[in-house]
């Protein structure tokens, strides 16, 4: 089974677009610090040439931007207009800054344009992968390289399995997707990541682990953060299908699930595991 293309632009220009513009402070919060950690492993240079796929609301690419400098330029690529939209608001006034509305599985790229792609967690959501990373990697000039983030597998990231674990106490838990589906956990196998890279004619390939704490909803108090998961984290498509009569119940099972892990200073913290992923063409 595959998400194909098509289904990933609606999806991402439907609703959970529309609810990340809504929640994107919050979420940029969360995971700023892992996306600074793999740019650190990339060390873009004064004047150097990034392409930032997936790139949201733009904060990477600001980011990215700010290592370059004025004598570089990053291009920032997403299937989501309402998230672009963010993006270039934010990116106003900065001429070496351009976002591309596209699929950088099937977009035209410049060949050799950039010294290095970056992404935090935008690879996961391909149709067909290799194919994707092929077109990325024509991108890239010789001497470039690849970093990227992704998710570990489900099961070792509280984030995902505590809130979901007590809402599944009251809730039918989901349809199970099929290993490597696109989404999320696509690239949750660190061979399956080294083979589609090396099919797609990537060399020197490493994946290595990335822990990283993941806090969520700085300065909130439980009862909003709990509301914030509905709409936007781990739980939110399986609470908004349930039944009237459950909503309530499920967000008190998952306050009671959450607070452990949560302080008025900082909200909810619960660890993260990830892959860093590094190539060269």
């Amino acid at each position: 089974m595959t998400i194909d293309n098509a289904t990933q632009i609606e999806f991402w220009n439907g609703e959970t677009g529309r609810n990340w513009v809504t929640h994107d402070s919050i979420m940029e919060a969360m995971l700023q610090p892992l996306g600074e950690s793999v740019m650190d492993t990339l060390a873009p240079q004064p004047g150097e040439h990034v392409l930032d796929i997936g790139c949201g609301c733009g904060h990477t690419s600001l980011s990215l931007a700010g290592r370059v400098g004025a004598e570089g330029s990053v291009t920032g690529i997403d299937i989501s207009a309402p998230m672009l939209a963010v993006a270039s608001y934010f990116a106003r006034g900065r001429s070496s800054i351009q976002f591309v509305e596209a699929d950088a599985q099937t977009h035209a790229f410049e060949a050799e344009r950039y010294d290095m792609v970056f992404s935090r967690f935008g690879v996961m959501f391909f149709e067909d992968p290799v194919t994707a990373f092929t077109n990325i990697r024509s991108a890239l000039r010789a001497s470039g390289r690849l970093a990227f983030c992704c998710w570990r597998p489900r099961a070792v990231n509280p984030f995902m399995t505590v809130p979901a674990m007590a809402a599944l106490e009251l809730l039918p838990a989901p349809p199970e997707m099929p290993p490597r589906t696109p989404g999320p956990f696509a690239f949750e196998e660190a061979d399956y990541v080294t083979a589609v890279l090396t099919s797609a004619g990537f060399e020197s390939v490493a994946v290595t682990p990335l822990q990283q704490q993941l806090t969520f909803g700085r300065g909130l108090n439980l009862t909003d953060i709990v509301e914030r998961l509905v709409q936007i984290g781990p739980i939110a498509q399986m609470v908004r299908d349930a039944p009237e009569e459950l909503q309530q119940p499920v967000r008190d099972k998952v306050v009671d699930a959450v607070k452990p892990f949560y302080s008025e200073d900082t909200g909810m913290t619960l660890d993260g595991q990830f892959w860093q992923v590094t190539a060269r063409p």
